[in-house]
């Protein structure tokens, strides 16, 4: 299994990101997973582990890892770990869309949740099922640092959804009531991803 590569975080080159990022989202209507999301995040470690607020028992964000095999079957987009604590954040990037998390089919009134939206959850849940096959393993204890280390999931999706007020408390009851074997399941879009990552930086490191 890929190895986690360890991390001192910079505030400062994380605000430089951010404005990196700022610039995707106003030049491009729509992101691309494979050719603009995967390449851009890839190349930008600090607002990566930025991301790890999402999850406040991650205490100190140390250690990460983009395209991270788990045991040869399934590739997490990006894994960000406190070593110390032994809590890490499973990240799946999907396309950023104004229809990527719900999709209108026919005539009907509701929109039904969209295949990619379903495929980030479906994933998530591979990853978490080989990490609890394999958490026996010395090769876990080696790479996690205690068998009794504990994930979490974060989907990021979407884009200028726009979202009504019915699809967003579907959204949100969804993201507060579903969990993978205890494990609490984030979603973000790529728009609150700029905004959280701002009022990160601006609060906690002053830049």
């Amino acid at each position: 299994m890929k190895k986690l590569i360890s991390h001192a975080f910079d505030s400062s080159s994380a605000r430089k990101e951010w404005t990196e990022y700022s610039n995707l989202l106003n030049t491009k209507a729509v992101l691309s997973e494979r050719t603009d999301v995967l390449p851009f995040f890839k190349r930008r470690n600090d607002l990566s582990i930025l991301m790890c607020h999402y999850f406040p028992k991650i205490i100190n964000p140390n250690c990460f890892a983009h395209e991270f095999s788990i045991y040869g079957d399934f590739i997490a987009d990006l894994v960000i770990g406190d070593s110390t604590n032994h809590r890490y954040v499973l990240v799946e990037f999907e396309n950023g869309c104004p229809d990527s998390v719900f999709k209108t089919k026919g005539k009907k009134a509701t929109p039904d949740w969209s295949t990619r939206f379903e495929g980030a959850y479906s994933q998530l849940i591979d990853w978490l099922w080989k990490l609890e096959d394999m958490r026996s393993t010395s090769d876990f204890k080696n790479t996690f640092g205690s068998r009794n280390a504990t994930f979490q999931g974060l989907i990021v999706i979407g884009k200028d959804m726009n979202l009504d007020a019915q699809e967003k408390d579907r959204l949100d009851w969804r993201v507060q009531k579903t969990m993978i074997d205890s494990t609490p399941i984030a979603v973000v879009s790529f728009d609150e991803l700029l905004s959280d990552s701002d009022g990160w930086l601006t609060r906690y490191y002053g830049v």
